[in-house]
């Protein structure tokens, strides 16, 4: 099924997944900021910050901290406090607004405390801090703008942040915190098997979201798509569809529209390249209210509406030819949204690809709707189809025209670019198109 450049495209494609997982991800919100556990004591004085009293506003020593930012809580009074870049103090009241201490004997200084009259030159870091000669109390050594750093706080406390920081505010990204995101990442990663032999990925409450919406069909070998990914909670939308060859998706669709239940049902097919690495297919089941407002949305079909479905997918080696070799197949099962994609490529290096290409690609599927009356529906809109759509460069389109066969036996020696068959069952039908 796979020659020698298909397997090295794939080995390519892991090589790069684990570059951007050791790179990319620790940056991304996925798993969420690392769990930095956040010390606390009551002795200031046990901790490296260069101070040399308590709380700078009522001298408790009921003090916690540093948090993740540096800054010190007291107990008592709710004032937050920590050094500047200079070197200074900075002090917050419980609101968060700055304030200057009632004695400013510590000898450090900030923005708008001076220095201490005694010691001048650890008073402070302002350019006119106290001298020694003019010792005495913090009035007359160097005081307000003139005694300290004149440079404004860098950020107000927030001891509900984890984020590591640097003295200028800005994150720190370092080897051991790169290291506990991946691990953390990887323990919200639960991989499982599920009942059809699938390896995929649940979450916190169990749910089959798979690896950022996908899985591995270990029994028909290929990638699919979870039952519970993250796209089926933001519906159809043909914006999806003209926007997806900014990410290297092009393919070919088309979609059937029909009324059944009370409910709007449009049932969208597509074949085409995913990426620069896979081929396969899709058949998306999705429906609205019938009194909904017209538009191109629709939601995915919910556990009560979604179908049986299942497909094959074959590739010849031009657009013109006929002879087709079999490249996936989907075993039947109920979803909402059957797909297929197996390593390689419609035109190797090729970002997006036309129908020259997509073209080369034939889907042979089944589906089997919920009662005969929802199959006639189905087959009355499928009749209604003329365009294929390719996405690639702003859209175009080619005609096509659907052939009912009187016989499944017809259906499968009868040679045609776009058929269907009722089944003996009255519910399942059958569709082929390329």
């Amino acid at each position: 099924m796979f020659n020698k450049n298909s397997i090295l495209r794939a080995i390519a494609v892991i090589g790069i997944i684990t570059l951007l997982s050791l790179t990319v991800l620790p940056g991304c919100s996925f798993v969420g900021k690392a769990d930095i556990p956040e010390e606390t004591t009551t002795d200031p004085f046990a901790l490296d910050t260069g101070l040399t009293q308590g709380c700078p506003m009522c001298q408790s020593l009921n003090i916690t901290g540093p948090d993740d930012k540096g800054f010190f809580t007291c107990g008592d009074c709710g004032a937050q406090w920590g050094t500047t870049t200079e070197g200074g103090l900075e002090v917050y009241d419980k609101d968060g607004n700055p304030v200057t201490p009632p004695d400013s004997s510590a000898g450090l200084g900030t923005g708008n405390v001076g220095g201490s009259g005694g010691s001048g030159s650890s008073g402070s870091s302002g350019n006119s801090g106290g001298s020694g000669s003019s010792g005495g109390s913090g009035s007359s050594g160097g005081s307000g703008s003139s005694g300290g750093s004149n440079s404004k706080p860098s950020t107000k406390p927030n001891t509900g942040n984890n984020e590591i920081v640097n003295n200028n505010n800005k994150p720190v990204i370092t080897l051991q915190n790169t290291i506990e995101t991946l691990q953390k990442f990887a323990k919200a990663i639960k991989w499982t098997v599920d009942e059809d032999g699938n390896i995929t990925v649940e979450n916190a409450e169990g749910k089959d979201t798979g690896l950022f919406g996908f899985k591995y069909s270990t029994k028909d070998r290929c990638f699919i798509t979870a039952e519970d990914a993250w796209q089926r909670q933001y519906g159809y939308n043909e914006i999806y569809d003209a926007s997806a060859p900014v990410l290297a998706i092009t393919y070919d669709t088309i979609r059937v529209y029909f009324d059944y239940d009370g409910l709007q049902w449009m049932i969208q097919y597509w074949k085409g390249q995913y990426g620069l690495v896979f081929v396969g297919a899709e058949i998306g089941i999705y429906n609205r209210p019938a009194s909904s407002t017209p538009s191109t949305h629709y939601n995915c079909a919910d556990d009560e509406t979604k179908l049986l479905q299942s497909m094959n997918v074959y590739r010849c080696e031009t657009a013109s030819s006929n002879e087709f070799n079999l490249i996936l197949s989907r075993s039947p099962s109920y979803t909402w949204w059957c797909t297929g994609f197996v390593p390689g490529t419609l035109a190797f290096a090729k970002y997006n690809v036309d129908a020259d290409y997509t073209n080369r690609l034939r889907v042979d599927s089944k589906l089997t709707l919920k009662t005969p009356e929802m199959a006639q529906a189905f087959m009355e809109g499928l009749k209604k189809v003329t365009t294929i759509y390719n996405n690639t460069a702003g859209g175009t389109t080619r005609r096509i025209s659907f052939v009912e066969m009187s016989s499944v036996e017809e259906y499968e020696t009868k040679a045609a670019k776009a058929k269907f068959v009722l089944e003996e069952d009255g519910v399942t039908v059958r569709v082929c198109w390329r």
